[in-house]
């Protein structure tokens, strides 16, 4: 027994002795197979002197999760960053066969293959997840090759910079041609002792960065080595869904391994042009931009919704009559009517009634924010009070920044000066057209929708009109009254807030004055991007 042991202990000392010798080697043999545990000391391309990547102090550290595919001929094996986080000099850690040389890509690239000095199935993805003064780490693709355990990747890409100086939910890069490709699968080749990168499918011409950008921030795209010839674009979406684009003219060429500053972005003081997108639920052909007016000491940017609010969104048409509102109400009694006739001879019928809060006429008995038994209201009792949001009947619906206007917008479209009322006809329905003398597409029809009293609708054809968000006593509220027969004739006054009236939803957007229109003119790869 004594002798067993003393033999079991002598083998227990060699197995400690050729474990620890191996982990000196940073290899492990198990099992006597080919197949070794493994660790490989890796650097990264860009911490040198030279770089102008400051994501780190001076420096692009390896983050605690950080994994890597290695290839040892055969397979594409998982290795997992097991020392040196927040450094420049990491340790991955796995398992890989005995060969002559290892590729490697970062980051670990689950279905890719090595086939020859190439790495084919490798994605740099179209959508990249924004960090704070840094990269999307999915899209940061580098490659290495070694003849032993040390690793010094490359970078196959580069990085645009931005500083959006408004909260974003996206930004957008995007080239101007149909076959200049900024992501999608690709295949890595390191022919000359650098990556490239070749796209064989699922090609995407932008790369969409999104998540939580927060104003004054710094933020990187990575990009592929590459031309674009055909021009290019740069959008921002900010938290209100507004989109602001900045657009190239002529081509530019990102670099491998290169940062580009294109510099700071602000809806005030830079060149972006307000492109009209999806706002709440309201798509970019139902708003028309009717340029740029002030109210205060603020410039805004007045964007009107093609349609009449209706209980379920905007009417299909622009001639459509829609929906009838109580001021205050955030849904109509009525949803439906039947129209017969056109010009000054139409007829319309309430066909439909909605029992809410037991409204069932457009009277004083139904009137939101009624003061008990009484005809006047408890709440927004002064004169030019604005409705809250909550009781906005445009914002309710429509969700977004829309809102029902106030009597200060309806003001400024009547200012001669940058605005053309004409009474006219669309699809034979009566109306005003209303046109911005700064724009050509900036116009919009308001119909002459009639009014609703107790349950009737009558004025269809000849008058009507469009409430205001703003209170002027504790039982009426301003609205704009149209008037054609006869006459032509529009003003904006006083009215019983109890009558059912058109809503024509609106959004503002703080604009400067300046001219929006960009293009790109110079570019030097030693100093940051030049605008002109």
């Amino acid at each position: 027994m004594k002798k067993y042991i003393q033999s079991m202990m002598a083998f227990a000392a060699i197995v400690s002795f050729a474990s620890c010798s191996s982990e000196d080697n940073n290899t492990t043999i198990e099992n006597e197979s080919a197949t070794k545990v493994m660790t490989f000391t890796a650097t990264q391309e860009g911490n040198e002197a030279s770089t102008r990547a400051i994501l780190s102090g001076t420096n692009i550290h390896w983050d605690s999760e950080d994994k890597i595919s290695i290839f040892d001929g055969t397979n594409n094996n998982q290795f997992t960053l097991t020392d040196g986080a927040e450094t420049i000099f990491g340790k991955f850690s796995g398992n890989a066969g005995q060969s002559n040389s290892y590729t490697a890509v970062y980051p670990y690239q689950e279905n890719a293959s090595l086939s020859g000095n190439d790495v084919t199935n490798v994605t740099l993805p179209a959508i990249q997840y924004a960090r704070d003064n840094s990269f999307d780490k999915k899209a940061a693709l580098m490659m290495a090759k070694s003849t032993n355990t040390t690793l010094e990747f490359k970078n196959a890409v580069g990085y645009v910079k931005v500083k959006p100086r408004f909260a974003c939910s996206k930004i957008v890069l995007k080239a101007g041609g149909a076959s200049e490709y900024l992501a999608g699968k690709c295949t890595l080749s390191y022919g000359d002792g650098t990556p490239s990168i070749t796209f064989t499918s699922g090609q995407s011409t932008s790369i969409t960065l999104s998540g939580n950008i927060t104003a004054n921030t710094v933020y990187y795209i990575a990009v592929p080595a590459v031309t674009l010839n055909a021009g290019w674009s740069i959008s921002f979406t900010d938290t209100t869904g507004d989109v602001y684009t900045r657009t190239g003219s002529k081509s530019i060429t990102f670099k491998r391994n290169t940062i580009i500053n294109l510099g700071e972005f602000s809806r005030t003081d830079n060149k972006l042009k307000l492109t009209l997108s999806q706002n709440g639920e309201v798509p970019a052909d139902k708003q028309v931009d009717m340029g740029v007016f002030t109210i205060g000491d603020k410039n805004y940017r007045l964007i009107f919704a093609t349609s009449n609010l209706t209980k379920d969104g905007l009417a299909e048409n622009e001639n459509d009559f829609g929906d009838y509102f109580a001021w205050g109400a955030t849904e109509p009694w009525c949803t439906q009517y039947s129209r017969t006739g056109t010009g000054y001879n139409v007829q319309v019928s309430l066909t439909a009634w909605v029992n809410t809060k037991n409204a069932t006429v457009y009277d004083y008995t139904t009137l939101p924010f009624r003061d008990g038994n009484h005809w006047y209201c408890n709440q927004y009792i002064n004169d030019g009070e604005k409705l809250a949001m909550e009781h906005d009947a445009a914002h309710q619906i429509l969700n977004g920044d829309w809102q029902i206007p106030t009597k200060e917008i309806w003001d400024k479209l009547f200012e001669s000066s940058k605005y053309e009322w004409t009474k006219t006809k669309k699809a034979k329905y009566n109306g005003y057209q209303v046109k911005s003398k700064k724009s050509e597409t900036g116009t919009i029809f308001l119909p002459v929708a009639g009014e609703v009293n107790r349950s009737s609708l009558s004025g269809a054809g000849t008058s009507g009109s469009y409430w205001s968000g703003t209170a002027n006593s504790n039982d009426a509220a301003y609205s704009l009254y149209l008037y054609l027969y006869y006459t032509d004739n529009k003003d904006i006054s006083p009215k019983y807030r109890y009558y059912g009236y058109s809503v024509r939803p609106v959004r503002l957007v703080v604009e400067s004055l300046a001219d929006p229109v960009a293009t790109t003119e110079a570019y030097d790869y030693e100093n940051d991007f030049k605008w002109e």
